[in-house]
């Protein structure tokens, strides 16, 4: 089927002609016909295969039919870049009229926010964090939401927005059209749909495999610190026009791959969450039109960057999930073109190559390694010059050091000599030695330290003095209900001695050096000191 057979608006057909969309896709052609009849819709099919347009073109074609004005269209998705990529979709659809998308995620200002609320923008797309934030304000109203789209709803729930996704949905009419997106049918989809969603359609194009044939997937051996400079090396080697995207587990070594990969000239940006919202839309947008040939990035990205032309994706590491090894090599042959994935594989990655050789019923594809690509390419190389990554470091990380010479964020601690150590300190009184440790009056912070020996002894001889009281007997650990605390206070300060304990001498026969003889003397002579248990238990009247 092509879009010119569909019965939408005349200025949307004009943007497809421009962009050169002619054929729809199987999730296209099964669901915007129910979509445009008002149909609620439970649709089914893996990642790449065109559901963004899928939802977009009805909601599209009603409010350029019908002009409304305000919100009226609400789409939910999981992370920050699948909005960006849904909000930049709807206005493409929306070139040729007045109507407004707006985006509402975490880490953007508050404010703009605000004021697409102010301007009544048609269609929100958001992340149900920052929607809710809007609710609660009361700055936000949903009762005139006439389109409700949950999008990844699997992604959504494994992320624990389910409860999120209830009271969103709540605030919205009952009348409104619903349609659901998911790559897997779980049961929070399956529940949600059967409570919220009425007579839906349901729309399923999931095929016997995993991932589409059109991606030619390899797998290499390679030792941890083997990895870097092979990756360098095919980079350097590779002629196929494109875009190419390098996947990580750890997002400390974006910045590490990208480094390196500048250093040989390969154009080449990170994203991960140690960057603000700001630049990571930023980034992204500079990678879609070319400005950076190669995009490094965490598992934070793998659902929401939706470029035409990625020919390679790499996985520097093989992801902890196995759903993740699908979704990052997603990122290419996408719209019905063909791919290629390479994966590393090192010493570390062997759990995780199991589970997804298990995951997707087939053996991965060995490449033979090349042995002159273990080691950096030697030469000289004209660095590529990108924007800085490390900007936005850990909190603690910047942190000045106690015993460095700190005086900002940007500084670095420098050595000092031994003779200036305290020249910027005020001279100070010496004391004699013996006054060391002698304790000072305690102030609001905090107390001189005392010698540890010292205040052991001074400890141990309260314990003694406690514990060998004969007296503690007759401690009473709560005042009765007649007398009060301050007299219950005296009392058992009256009856506690402040008198050291002196541990009695043992009394047996210092000639007798037999272990048997000594332990004889000590039990006819000695009488057996109270036990520290017993002393204790009677404390609390036992």
């Amino acid at each position: 089927m092509k879009f010119d057979e569909l019965n939408i608006h005349e200025s949307m057909l004009r943007v497809f002609k421009e962009i050169g969309y002619v054929e729809l896709t199987p999730i296209q052609e099964k669901s915007i016909p129910f979509g445009l009849e008002g149909r609620d819709i439970t649709g089914l099919a893996q990642t790449g295969t065109g559901k963004t347009l899928a939802f977009l073109i009805p909601i599209v074609n009603k409010i350029l039919n019908e002009n409304p004005v305000g919100p009226v269209a609400l789409i939910l998705a999981p992370t920050r870049e699948l909005v960006m990529q849904i909000c930049e979709e709807a206005k493409r659809l929306l070139k040729y009229s007045d109507k407004k998308v707006a985006s509402f995620i975490g880490g953007t200002d508050y404010k703009e926010q605000l004021q697409d609320i102010e301007d009544k923008t048609e269609i929100i797309v958001a992340t149900p964090g920052r929607l809710i934030d809007h609710i609660k304000s009361g700055k936000l109203s949903l009762s005139n939401i006439s389109f409700f789209v949950l999008d990844e709803a699997d992604r959504m729930f494994d992320m624990g927005f389910i409860k999120d996704i209830r009271y969103v949905m709540k605030k919205c009419p009952d009348n409104k059209q619903v349609m659901l997106f998911s790559a897997t049918l779980s049961y929070y989809v399956i529940r949600l749909a059967s409570e919220y969603l009425r007579d839906p359609v349901e729309v399923s194009i999931e095929s016997d495999k995993v991932v589409t044939d059109n991606i030619d997937q390899k797998l290499i051996h390679l030792g941890r610190d083997e990895k870097l400079p092979y990756l360098v090396n095919m980079i350097l080697q590779d002629t196929e026009e494109g875009l190419g995207i390098i996947f990580t587990n750890l997002k400390v070594m974006v910045p590490e791959i990208v480094h390196r990969l500048s250093k040989f000239g390969i154009p080449a940006t990170g994203i991960s969450s140690l960057l603000d919202q700001k630049k990571r839309v930023r980034l992204l947008k500079d990678f879609k039109f070319g400005k950076y040939k190669y995009m490094v990035a965490t598992d934070v990205a793998s659902r929401g960057i939706d470029v035409d032309n990625i020919k390679v994706v790499y996985n520097y590491d093989l992801p902890m999930d196995t759903e993740n090894y699908v979704h990052r090599i997603g990122r290419t042959a996408r719209a019905g073109k063909k791919g290629r994935s390479v994966s590393f594989c090192s010493e570390r990655d062997y759990a995780e190559l199991e589970k997804i050789e298990k995951f997707l019923g087939d053996k991965l594809s060995t490449i033979q390694v090349e042995e002159t690509f273990l080691k950096f390419p030697e030469g000289e190389f004209t660095a590529f010059v990108g924007e800085k990554l490390r900007e936005a470091a850990p909190a603690n990380q910047n942190k000045p050091n106690r015993n460095s010479n700190y005086k900002g964020k940007n500084s670095f601690p420098t050595k000092r000599n031994k003779d200036d150590r305290y020249k910027d300190e005020k001279p100070k009184t010496e004391r004699p030695r013996d006054d060391k440790y002698k304790k000072s009056k305690p102030n609001n912070f905090m107390k001189e330290a005392i010698n540890p020996l010292e205040e052991a002894k001074l400890y141990l001889q309260k314990a003694d003095s406690f514990l060998g009281s004969e007296k503690l007997k007759t401690v009473q650990t709560h005042p009765s209900k007649k007398e009060t605390h301050a007299q219950h206070k005296e009392k058992v300060t009256r009856v506690t001695p402040n008198k050291p304990y002196e541990p009695k001498a043992q009394n047996y026969d210092k000639s007798k050096r037999n272990l048997f003889d000594i332990n004889e003397a000590n039990q006819n002579d000695v009488k057996k000191p109270a036990s520290i248990w017993k002393k204790i238990k009677s404390l609390f009247g036992r």
